[in-house]
């Protein structure tokens, strides 16, 4: 059984398009990552916290890196028993989840090809992520 996997990803959401044996499958999964928050009486880089100077950005950076963890994480549970793997999208998230898939046990190994694409309806992913498979046997 040949399972190939074509996922299209940003940060707001990721579709994942499973073709097994000629049967296709789409698969829509939301991301919780923030884009860039903002709070009341923002202003400063630095803000003090008692004799304490605390940097908000730095925060929101490592909470956006879990988010991201969290997110990879829920993509890798659908990629068990996949024989190779299709990322697209438009921005740098998908060399992020590549990166990560290589470090995950169950799915090292598979082949992972990357491309650069702006978005897609789910009709014009479905093509294209067919023809890959079909010029890349």
């Amino acid at each position: 059984m040949k399972k190939q996997i074509g996922i299209w990803l940003d940060t707001d959401k990721a579709v994942l398009i499973s073709l097994t044996n000629g049967q296709e499958s789409v698969k829509t999964i939301n991301s919780d990552v923030e884009h860039r928050s903002r709070f009341p009486g923002e202003g400063k880089n630095y803000s003090r916290l008692g004799s304490m100077l605390v940097n908000p950005v730095k925060r929101a950076t490592n909470r956006k890196k879990h988010q991201l963890h969290h997110y990879f994480d829920q993509i890798i549970k659908d990629l068990s028993g996949a024989s190779s793997v299709y990322l697209i999208g438009p921005s740098n998230t998908k060399k992020l989840l590549a990166k990560e898939i290589k470090k995950h046990h169950p799915v090292e190994g598979i082949p992972i090809d990357l491309e650069s694409a702006d978005k897609m309806t789910d009709n014009q992913l479905l093509a294209k992520v067919k023809n890959y498979f079909k010029e890349h046997k």
